[in-house]
């Protein structure tokens, strides 16, 4: 899956500043303005850290208190992190316009039958069958670059078990062709040319642009919401957080 470019030996073997590089086949559907490369890694984590329950987890109950290893102590330990402010940025692409695609959730009654239920009809207006069609934003990228700092051969390990970036994988969005990687100069997981890579709290950074944002892991946790600079703001900074070793 990966193709490595100019790096040696010893660079792999603890944390380094890197630009990986993700050629696709197909446009990635997005459900999130941002794609965050460490919440793709702590979902990687997550997987391979829970097996086939990753899967059956009920839907609104937090990582943290699904499992008592949490997660997230062990990103940090294996990947990168300072803090919980993480050296990861969020996904850029070769592109700036977008598109919007329907995408339809129906029930299948060939398989009713497997349904372990009383009930002698389903109801496919509510609840867990329900049926519908939903409107997604897509963007037709052939690109779509991140910028780390962290452990390659960690990162790249966990990325060999993507089946593809953003939304809706299993329809045929975000198909991943291969990665290359190439070794930076700098850190450009946090700020590159004075911009913003990633969501950046307003008690590390300042800028004129502001919003209501997830700045770290789970992305979808209402905790993690905070006044942040957002990705490609212009951004100085305020507490310049200590790179990752």
């Amino acid at each position: 899956m990966s193709t490595l470019k100019n790096l040696r030996a010893e660079d792999v073997a603890g944390f380094g500043n890197y630009k990986l590089t993700f050629h696709m086949q197909s446009p990635i559907m997005l459900g999130h303005p941002w794609l965050a490369l460490d919440g793709i890694l702590a979902h990687l984590i997550n997987r391979e850290l829970r097996g086939q329950d990753c899967w059956t987890l009920p839907s609104k109950e937090p990582v943290h208190a699904a499992n008592p290893q949490n997660v997230m102590p062990l990103f940090k330990t294996r990947f990168l992190g300072q803090g919980d402010l993480y050296h990861a940025s969020v996904a850029w692409f070769d592109c700036d316009e977008a598109s919007t695609a329907t995408v339809y959730k129906r029930f299948d009654e060939s398989r009713s039958h497997l349904i372990d239920t009383q009930k002698a009809k389903i109801d496919i207006g509510r609840g867990h069958f329900k049926a519908y069609a939903m409107r997604l934003p897509y963007v037709p990228a052939r690109t779509a670059t991140f910028y780390m700092r962290g452990n390659l051969m960690t990162a790249l390990s966990l990325l060999s078990h993507l089946p593809g970036l953003g939304k809706k994988v299993a329809y045929g969005y975000g198909m991943i062709r291969n990665v290359s990687v190439e070794e930076t100069s700098e850190d450009f997981s946090l700020v590159k040319d004075g911009v913003a890579m990633r969501p950046l709290p307003l008690f590390y950074a300042d800028s004129n642009e502001k919003m209501m944002l997830a700045w770290k892991q789970p992305y979808w946790a209402r905790e993690n919401v905070d006044a942040c600079v957002p990705p490609g703001a212009k951004v100085s900074w305020i507490s310049e957080p200590a790179k990752a070793s």
